[in-house]
């Protein structure tokens, strides 16, 4: 009998296999070929009356930008990694859900409520970076000869030493650590938490965020099913064992809890990830793009540093509609209102920026309150307010 688990993997793969080639990776190069490798991630729903299993939403990706390379309008999406893509999209998928007659969720008063029959499942082809890695990268990795930090002129790097944040791929016996991207010592330092520090989050204040948190209750990830580098005591301690420590004398709002998932291993292999293809003896190379899919999308959407693949972000302007990623924020913020403008109409009567209709969700802002007054997630870097003060058009 075929585990959960395996089936939660391949339900994503198979959905992934059916998928263009645009974006996704393949081999690079004429005389010396590489063979490019990346993470698949995605968000399967189970009805636990069938048992039946289906692929919501997905991504893949190794890369995010640099505060640098960030936009003040919204729309590009600043964090790449495979987990956070399949998460947007994820966003996508409930926000539709909200307008269709057969839905997912049973209360037809906000805030909406996932139908008790169906469970939540992430699927990821690798740990995710950060924390829950730290057992399975000290064990595989080289240690004395990782690359050191090379002394660059950053905006952010003196926040980040006063913040006490580790780079991915440092500090191997700081156990319990919030970490930033990238993991090497030696590339530009980002402002994006790890995956294993961003779903430590989900499992405290939930997937659906604070813009979606106006409109619907809570949802939990039931299980994370984790591929390469498997190691069930470093991802519990991660993305339970923290969030519950943290929240363990907190008294949450309604719906809030410390959520503990799950945490399978699985033996289905995703033919792109670095351990099977270096199983093959093969040069290999991180891949460049991104892509994302949601139930209701006819084909993926292939990303490059956080734009559509061959499109030409111009800077110091807001690129236009049909060229923004669906997933990004300004995009999300324009069909939240779009549904908005039906459900809750008086929401409206104020012009929002995307900053402040999120502080107007008032539990989810108390709970992440709690959880950042938390030991364990003070130091959270979190985006600066000039990156979210664009309205709905992407002014700001």
């Amino acid at each position: 009998m075929v585990s959960l688990a395996d089936r939660v993997a391949q339900c994503v793969i198979d959905r992934y296999l059916k998928l263009p080639k645009r974006g996704k990776p393949t081999a690079k190069g004429t005389d010396s070929v590489k063979e490019e490798w990346t993470v698949l991630a995605g968000f399967v729903i189970e009805d636990t009356g069938t048992n039946e299993l289906e692929c919501v939403s997905l991504g893949t990706g190794l890369k995010c930008q640099h505060r640098q390379q960030l936009s003040r309008f919204g729309d590009s999406v600043h964090d790449s990694h495979a987990e956070v893509i399949a998460r947007r999209a994820l966003l996508v998928y409930l926000l539709d859900q909200l307008c269709n007659k057969e839905s997912i969720f049973t209360k037809t008063t906000l805030p909406r409520q996932l139908d008790t029959k169906y469970k939540l499942h992430l699927y990821t082809s690798q740990c995710p970076c950060g924390d829950a890695a730290i057992g399975p990268l000290h064990a595989t990795l080289d240690t004395d000869h990782l690359p050191q930090a090379k002394r660059r002129r950053t905006e952010h790097s003196d926040s980040v030493i006063a913040n006490r944040i580790v780079r991915g791929h440092q500090g191997f016996d700081s156990l319990g650590t919030l970490r930033l991207k990238p993991g090497r010592a030696d590339s530009i330092p980002t402002m994006s938490m790890s995956c294993s520090d961003k779903i430590a989050r989900w499992n405290a204040l939930g997937v659906q965020g604070s813009l979606l948190a106006l409109l619907i209750l809570p949802i939990y990830i039931s299980s994370i099913v984790v591929g390469d580098l498997f190691d069930h005591s470093s991802i519990d301690r991660a993305l339970n064992q923290r969030v519950s420590s943290a929240l363990d004398s907190k008294h949450m709002p309604d719906g809030y809890n410390a959520n503990e998932c799950a945490v399978l291993p699985t033996s289905v292999e995703f033919e792109r990830s670095q351990l099977v293809l270096k199983a093959r003896n093969v040069d290999i190379v991180t891949a460049d793009a991104s892509i994302y899919w949601q139930k209701g999308l006819q084909a993926s959407v292939a990303l490059v540093n956080g734009v559509k693949q061959g499109s030409k972000h111009a800077k110091g302007q807001c690129q236009k509609e049909k060229l923004r990623p669906s997933i990004c924020k300004l995009s999300l913020f324009g069909q939240f209102i779009a549904i908005a403008q039906e459900l809750m109409p008086e929401l409206l009567k104020t012009t929002w920026t995307y900053k402040t209709i999120k502080q107007r969700s008032t539990k989810y802002q108390q709970a992440k309150a709690l959880w950042l007054d938390s030991d364990q997630f003070k130091d959270w870097v979190q985006c600066p307010p000039e990156y979210e003060a664009f309205d709905r058009t992407g002014n700001v």
